[in-house]
């Protein structure tokens, strides 16, 4: 695990060593263990080490001598020894994946990463071709960023460091407007409007000597719902779960796990149990406010599973500082507060370990949001759909009216204003620029309501909001986390699995995630079984009346007009007087323009620090 970036000149001018010296001090957290540099034709590269697979021999860049191709490598591909084996007679100086990673891509080029289990972005210089390579593992589990210019290119782990390189340029007024409606930008785009995000699955290639790029998806998400018999699906899933942590668990340091005391959680600690000969060390964080505190139930899981738990309670009295830190690590707005959590339990986990394994991806897979269930009663409503929104249109406002204005959506509405945190008018109304309120999922008609809404999540809100969330978070602490529900083994089969698997019955007899509760019945008590999804949500509306209330008046109130590059002040204002005047129900709203606001001052205090760099020879690949 680690944090990686590169330069490319496309006229071959020499690498500046100051300017990935300096890209590489902003990935110091995620790589806290070494420091190493490559430069050859133009071409620079810098990596931060931590330090998991073979600590000794595994340092990077690794440059391999024979064909001169450098490689730097952010992640873990957990059946290196496999593909190692595979290798034959191969003669390999080290113990580590990265070694495996870069002699796999010299034996089938592109071709070897569909032997690939596990996550990871690398780049890949190839002198011989004049040619990088950007790779990003399927699911986006691992984060990288890139900039071509027409003099060359540049890429990264996090934002920051390409911004420590040269200025990012404008932001993307799109991707604002796509932040108010989801809390994240999601991929391709940036908050910048020359900056992109390489997507899940793909190969960019930068051609060094005509600056052609070309992007190449080598992976994607193919539903292809396959009925057979429960006891055979349950059959094949549970293997598939004992062989992905057998791999997941490889790791020459101290680990352990996330433990909320969900069934997803609860499920990855138990098969770890089953593979080590030690307790599993396993944390869990808690609120002050005990309506939303999981503390309990991760307690009672952890005496269940005989692991060796610690927890800690956090309250709403968070640091302006530590906001503008984390803010920065994000690099662009993100509102997803359940980041806050995130952050202290990998601060809490660090203390004791390199890496963790969490149960992120099990929702996404097998359906246990609680969209989902409302999806498929809208989509079963369908038919009397045009008598509910006849009715709404007449009946005068209060109850009744609410539930046929409900009761009339599409289900493609349902699943939506799950998600959306604003709604198009009201983006309107803050941007001053008219929108559309684009309501398309996955448009595979063959394909059930949930299995589309699953689909969007798979490519939308997974990698940009739950991933980048995790990895920011766990790596600001120097911690690995893994997520061995997302093994793509897994999801190819979770994709194959009908409605009735995925979700059973119906009213309050209705069961979510139906074949992975089975596959964990063996292994838990029925009341971890049976617990209602519970998700990580802070206390927000009472943390922002009481604790952070200075903060959000001084930042959107009194300094509503520091935004006015991007929206209306005064809609800003009222939005946040309509809150503390009574209007709870807009909490996330204020909590998602604070965030734009500290991304704001976390970028401009950033831009002020590097100035005086910057100034002078000119930007790499600018």
């Amino acid at each position: 695990m680690c944090g990686i970036a590169g330069i490319a000149h496309f006229d071959d001018a020499p690498a500046d060593m100051t300017v990935l010296r300096r890209m590489a001090a902003h990935l110091a957290h995620r790589g806290p263990d070494g420091e190493g540099f490559y430069a050859k034709d133009g071409v620079g590269f810098a990596h931060r080490r931590l330090a998991i697979i073979d600590l000794a021999g595994g340092a990077q860049p690794f440059v391999d001598p024979e064909s001169g191709l450098a490689l730097v490598y952010n992640g873990e591909v957990y059946n290196y020894r496999e593909i190692r084996a595979e290798l034959g007679d191969e003669r390999f100086r080290t113990d580590s994946d990265t070694e495996v990673v870069l002699r796999a891509w010299r034996r089938w080029g592109m071709a070897a990463i569909e032997r690939f289990r596990g996550m990871f972005a690398f780049a890949l210089h190839d002198p011989a071709r004049k040619k990088i390579y950007l790779v990003r593992d399927r699911l986006g589990i691992k984060p990288l960023y890139y900039q071509v210019t027409p003099n060359g290119a540049k890429f990264a782990s996090e934002l920051g460091a390409l911004a420590a390189a040269s200025d990012p340029g404008a932001v993307d007024a799109e991707a604002v407007s796509q932040f108010l409606r989801y809390g994240y930008v999601p991929t391709p785009l940036t908050v910048y409007r020359d900056v992109r995000k390489l997507e899940p699955g793909c190969c960019l290639t930068i051609d060094l000597g005509s600056g052609n790029v070309h992007s190449e998806r080598y992976w994607q998400l193919q539903p292809t719902l396959r009925p057979r018999p429960e006891a055979e699906a349950l059959e094949e899933l549970q293997a598939l779960l004992r062989d992905i942590i057998r791999l997941y668990v490889r790791s020459d340091v101290a680990f352990g796990a996330f433990l909320s005391g969900g069934v997803d959680s609860s499920l990855v600690t138990a098969l770890m149990g089953r593979e080590l000969e030690h307790p599993v060390r396993t944390f869990a964080i808690g609120f002050d406010d005990t309506q939303y505190s999981e503390l309990t139930y991760a307690e009672a899981a952890a005496h269940h599973l005989r692991t060796h738990h610690r927890s800690a309670v956090m309250s709403g009295a968070v640091s302006h500082e530590l906001l503008l830190r984390l803010a920065a690590r994000f690099g662009e707005p993100f509102a997803d507060s359940s980041s806050l959590p995130t952050w202290y339990v990998s601060h809490l986990a660090a203390q004791e370990v390199k890496m963790v394994l969490s149960g992120d991806g099990g929702d996404e897979l097998f359906a246990g949001y609680d969209s989902y269930p409302d999806v498929l009663r809208a989509a079963e409503r369908q038919a009397c759909r045009p008598l509910f929104a006849a009715m709404t249109r007449v009946l005068p406002r209060g109850r009744i009216r609410r539930f046929t204005e409900v009761r009339s959506l599409r289900w493609e509405t349902v699943h939506h204003r799950q998600r959306d945190i604003f709604s198009v008018q009201q983006r309107q109304s803050l941007t001053g620029q008219r929108e559309t309120g684009d309501e398309r999922v996955w448009e595979d008609a063959t394909l059930d309501p949930v299995a589309r809404c699953q689909m969007q999540d798979l490519n939308s809100y997974l990698p940009d909001d739950i991933l980048v969330k995790v990895d920011r978070m766990s790596m600001d602490n120097s911690l690995e986390v893994r997520v061995p529900l997302l093994d793509h083994k897994l999801v190819e089969f979770a994709l194959t699995l009908p409605l009735e698997l995925r979700i059973r019955g119906n009213g309050k007899g209705q069961v979510r995630k139906y074949l992975l509760r089975k596959a964990a019945a063996p292994l838990l008590p029925q009341e971890f079984l049976e617990r209602r999804k519970w998700g990580f949500g802070i206390p927000l509306a009472r943390w922002l009346k009481d604790p952070l209330r200075a903060l959000v008046c001084e930042s959107l109130d009194a300094g509503a007009h520091d935004l006015a590059p991007y929206l209306d002040p005064a809609a800003i204002r009222r939005l946040v007087r309509d809150f503390y005047g009574g209007q709870e129900g807009r909490a996330a709203q204020v909590w998602l323009l604070l965030a734009l606001r500290l991304w704001h001052d976390a970028a401009r205090a950033a831009a002020r620090k590097a100035e005086p760099a910057l100034s002078g020879a000119g930007a790499p690949g600018a």
